[in-house]
C-alpha cells in the first residue's frame, strides 16, 4: 500500500525536525518542510499531498490560516499545529475550519490520532460528496438530500454529553455552559444516547468511547450516522484498536483525557464550523448539479425543437418544391454579415492609459503538452511587462493529470523561472473539464488580471503592454486578442484555419467592438478582471466551451468585452482532418449548448436589444452557416437544372444571399495578405472548405442529444511545426 504524504509547514526548525521524524516513524512520507505560507501554497498545489500539517503563526506575509484557505480550495485537508491558544487565534482558526487543531507542546499519540482522524474524515467526506452526486444523477429526491444534516440559526449550539462517569460529566457540562454552549442532555449509556439524539437532534454530541452497557461511544456514532450530527470523542483510551474503530466513524474531533479547557473549546468550535462548512458545500453541489441536470434537459429540448422546425421547413420545401423561405433566411444572415463587415473598417476608441499597471496572473491549462509547453513558457517568460523595474506578472501552469513528459518539463522550467508556479491535478479530479482547471489556477493566483493561454501559445514580448490598457475602461471585464496560426503554411487545412480566425477576429469581433455588440472571449490570449470572474464564481467546469459560457454570463451581468487586434497570440492549427473535425464538433456543441441554456437569460437581461439580438445571432452561427452552405448546393442544382426547386425571392435578395459570403472573407484575408490574387484565391478556397459545416451541423446536434457527461476534450498539440522563437533570449 502506498504511503500517505504529509507536507509539513513549520518555521521552528527543531520542532519541524521532531515532527518530521515522528511522522516517518508512523509510516508517512514527508516530501518537504517549508516555513512560509507562500511556499506552503506553492508546494501544496504542485505536490498534492494527502495532508498538510500547518503552523498558524508563520514568518512572511501569509499566515497559516490564510495559506490553509487557499490550499483547501484544492481539496487538500489541513490540520493546524500551533502554540497559540489565545482567543483571537482560536477564533480565526475555527471560523475558517480545518480538519484538526493540535496545540503545542503535543503528545505523540495526539499527533498520531489527529493525523489519522483527518485523513479518514477527508476520505469519508469525498465518498459522501460522490454519493450526493450519484443520488442526484439517479434522480433521487433532491429536497431530501438538501435537508440532510443540521442547519444553524445563530442561537447557542446545543450539545449532548454522553459520559458514564458522573463527576466528569458534571464538570464537562459546567465548562460547556461557561463557554456559552447549551447542554441539552447528559446521558450515561449508549442506548439512551441513540434514543435521545433522534428525539432532541443536538448540534453536536460529545461522547466517551468506553461506556457502561453493550453500546459504546463508537456504536453511538455508527447508529446516528443518518442524522448527520457531528461527533467528538472524549476518552482516556488511545490504543491502536480503539483508534482504528473510532476513525472509521469519521468523527469531527478526538480529545484525550485529561483535557485542557482551551482544547475542549477549540475542538468543539472547530467541529461545529467544519460541519457547517460541509453542509454549505453539499448544498452548493446539490444546487449546481440540479441546475446542470435542468440544463441538460433544456439542451435536448432545444435540439428537438430546432430539429423539428428545420425538418418542417425542409419537408415543406420538398412537398411544394419551393425554397423561397431559404432565400430569405440566407438574406437575413448575409445582410447582417455585410453590416458587420462595413463596421469592421471603422476606427475604434483608444484604450485608456493609466500609470498604474495591475499585476497579471497568467494561467495555462495543460494536459499531455510535452510537445509545446516548453516553448509556450519560454515565450511568456519573455514578456516585457514590468512595474518599478520588477516583473509584474506570474505564470501558473495547471497540469491536469498529464501522463506524458509534461511534469518533468515543468520541473525543469520551474527550476529556471522563479515566477513560474505549477498546480497539479490528479485523478479523480483531473480530466473533468477545462473550467475546473482554470478555477484551480484562479485560486492559486494573486493577480488583479487573469490572462489565459493555451499550452501552444506564442506571443511577442509587448503583448501585455498592448492589451492591458483595454481593461482600464469602466465596465470592461475582458479582452480578446487576435489569434493567428504559426503553422499556417503546413497544408491547406492549416491555411484555412488562418483565414477563419482572421475573419472571426479582424472582421466579426472587431465590428462588434465598434458597434458595442456582443463580443466574446476565445479561450487563448484572453484577459479578464479577477473581480468579475470571482463574482460569477469562476469558470463553469461543466460547460463544453467555458470561454463562451463566461462571455455570455459576463454580458448578461452588464460587463463589456473588448477586442484588441494589435495584441497577437500565435497557436498551432490542427493539421489533420479527424482531430480538426472533432475539435469543431466540440465548439459547435458549445455554441448550441450556450444558445439553448442562456436563451431566456439573454432575453430577460438588462442589456440593449441590439446586443441581445447580436448574441443570439452569434450563438446561432453554426445553424445559419450550415444553411448558407446548403443554400449554395441548392442554388447550383437550380442553375444546372438538376432540380426544379422554385426560388421566387426578388433578384436583390438572391444576389445578396449568394455573394455576401465573399466580402466578409475577402475583408478578413485582405488584412493579412494585402495582395489581390492571394486574397481572392484564399477566399475561394475557404468557401469550398466551409462545406464541412453541413455534416458538422448534424454531428453537433447528435452529440448534444446523445452525450451523458462533460469532460475536457482538448485538442492534442503536435508541436512539430517550426516556431520562430529565440528560446535563448535573455529573460528580464
Amino acid at each position: 500500500m502506498e504511503k500517505k504524504t504529509i507536507l509539513l509547514v513549520e518555521d521552528e526548525a527543531i520542532t519541524a525536525l521532531n515532527i518530521h521524524q515522528k511522522l516517518e516513524e508512523m509510516g508517512y512520507t514527508v516530501p518537504a518542510i517549508v516555513s512560509t505560507g507562500e511556499e506552503a501554497v506553492r508546494l501544496a498545489a504542485k505536490l498534492r499531498p494527502d495532508l498538510i500539517l500547518m503552523d498558524i503563526m508563520l514568518k512572511g506575509e501569509m499566515n497559516g490560516i490564510e495559506a490553509a484557505q487557499k490550499i483547501m480550495t484544492l481539496n487538500i485537508p489541513v490540520v493546524y499545529l500551533t502554540a497559540y491558544t489565545d482567543e483571537e487565534t482560536v477564533t480565526q482558526a475555527t471560523q475558517k475550519p480545518s480538519y484538526g487543531y493540535i496545540v503545542k507542546p503535543y503528545q505523540e499519540k495526539e499527533l498520531k490520532t489527529s493525523v489519522e482522524i483527518a485523513l479518514n474524515k477527508h476520505l469519508s467526506d469525498q465518498k459522501r460528496m460522490e454519493k450526493v452526486k450519484e443520488d442526484i444523477l439517479l434522480k433521487k429526491d433532491v429536497e431530501t438530500i438538501k435537508k440532510q444534516g443540521k442547519s444553524y440559526d445563530g442561537s447557542k449550539p446545543k450539545i449532548m454529553i454522553v459520559e458514564d462517569e458522573s463527576i466528569t460529566a458534571m464538570d464537562i457540562a459546567s465548562k460547556l455552559r461557561e463557554l456559552g454552549y447549551e447542554v441539552v442532555d447528559v446521558v450515561d449509556s449508549g442506548s439512551q444516547a441513540i434514543k435521545n439524539a433522534r428525539k432532541i437532534s443536538p448540534d453536536l454530541i460529545l461522547t466517551d468511547i468506553m461506556l457502561k452497557g453493550d453500546v459504546n461511544g463508537i456504536n453511538v456514532a455508527e447508529s446516528i450516522k443518518d442524522l448527520d450530527i457531528p461527533v467528538v470523542y472524549l476518552t482516556a483510551y488511545a490504543d491502536g484498536k480503539v483508534l482504528e474503530r473510532a476513525k472509521l466513524t469519521s468523527p469531527y474531533g478526538y480529545i484525550i483525557k485529561p483535557y485542557q479547557e482551551e482544547e475542549l473549546k477549540t475542538t468543539i468550535e472547530m467541529a461545529l464550523h467544519k460541519h457547517q462548512a460541509d453542509q454549505l458545500k453539499i448544498k452548493d453541489v446539490v444546487e449546481k448539479l440540479t441546475t446542470k441536470e435542468e440544463e441538460f434537459k433544456i439542451e435536448k429540448a432545444g435540439v428537438i425543437i430546432v430539429s423539428a422546425i428545420i425538418l418542417s421547413l425542409v419537408a415543406y420545401g420538398i412537398i411544394t418544391w419551393n425554397m423561397t423561405w431559404l432565400e430569405y433566411l440566407l438574406f437575413i444572415s448575409a445582410a447582417y454579415g455585410l453590416f458587420l463587415t462595413i463596421f469592421s473598417s471603422f476606427k475604434k476608441s483608444k484604450p485608456l492609459q493609466k500609470e498604474e499597471k495591475p499585476f497579471v496572473s497568467i494561467v495555462i491549462p495543460a494536459h499531455n503538452e510535452q510537445n509545446t509547453i516548453k516553448s509556450c513558457v519560454y515565450s511568456l517568460a519573455n514578456l516585457e511587462y514590468v512595474k518599478d523595474g520588477e516583473r509584474n506578472y506570474e505564470i501558473i501552469v495547471v497540469d491536469d493529470g498529464s501522463t506524458d513528459n509534461t511534469a518533468s518539463l515543468l520541473q525543469e522550467l520551474e527550476d529556471q523561472f522563479s515566477f513560474l508556479k505549477v498546480v497539479t491535478r490528479k485523478p479523480p479530479r483531473a480530466g473533468k473539464g477545462k473550467g475546473y482547471v482554470l478555477n484551480d489556477g484562479l485560486n492559486m493566483s494573486i493577480g488583479e488580471i487573469i490572462a489565459v493561454f493555451d499550452a501552444d501559445a506564442i506571443v511577442e514580448p509587448d503583448f501585455l503592454n498592448i492589451i492591458i490598457p483595454y481593461v482600464n475602461e469602466e465596465g470592461v471585464a475582458g479582452v480578446q486578442s487576435r489569434v493567428k496560426m504559426y503553422n499556417k503554411d503546413e497544408n491547406l487545412l492549416t491555411s484555412m484555419q488562418e483565414v477563419e480566425f482572421s475573419v472571426f477576429g479582424d472582421v466579426l469581433l472587431k465590428a462588434r467592438d465598434r458597434v458595442n455588440g456582443a463580443a466574446f472571449l476565445g479561450g487563448n490570449g484572453q484577459i479578464t478582471r479577477r473581480d468579475a470572474v470571482e463574482a460569477l464564481k469562476g469558470w463553469d467546469g461543466y460547460a463544453i466551451t467555458e470561454d463562451l459560457n463566461m462571455s455570455i454570463k459576463l454580458m448578461i451581468n452588464g460587463w463589456k468585452i473588448r477586442y484588441c487586434g494589435e495584441a497577437v497570440v500565435y497557436q498551432e492549427a490542427v493539421p489533420y482532418w479527424k482531430p480538426f473535425f472533432r475539435q469543431r464538433i466540440r465548439w459547435a456543441m458549445g455554441n448550441l449548448e450556450t444558445l439553448f441554456v442562456y436563451f431566456t437569460s439573454i432575453i430577460r437581461s438588462d442589456i440593449s436589444l441590439f446586443k441581445k439580438l447580436d448574441a443570439l445571432y452569434y450563438l446561432s452561427t453554426i445553424i445559419l452557416n450550415s444553411f448558407v452552405m446548403i443554400g449554395y448546393i441548392i442554388f447550383v442544382l437550380y442553375l444546372t437544372g438538376i432540380t426544379a426547386f422554385s426560388l421566387t425571392a426578388p433578384l436583390i435578395v438572391v444576389l445578396l444571399s449568394t455573394v455576401a459570403f465573399f466580402p466578409i472573407v475577402i475583408s478578413g484575408t485582405w488584412h493579412d495578405s494585402r495582395k489581390i490574387t492571394t486574397t481572392l484565391s484564399k477566399s475561394l478556397e475557404y468557401w469550398l472548405h466551409c462545406f464541412y459545416l453541413v455534416p458538422l451541423f448534424f454531428a453537433a446536434f447528435i452529440g448534444l442529444l446523445t452525450r451523458k457527461e462533460r469532460k475536457w476534450a482538448k485538442t492534442h498539440h503536435l508541436g512539430e511545426s517550426k516556431v520562430k522563437l529565440v528560446m535563448e533570449k535573455e529573460v528580464i
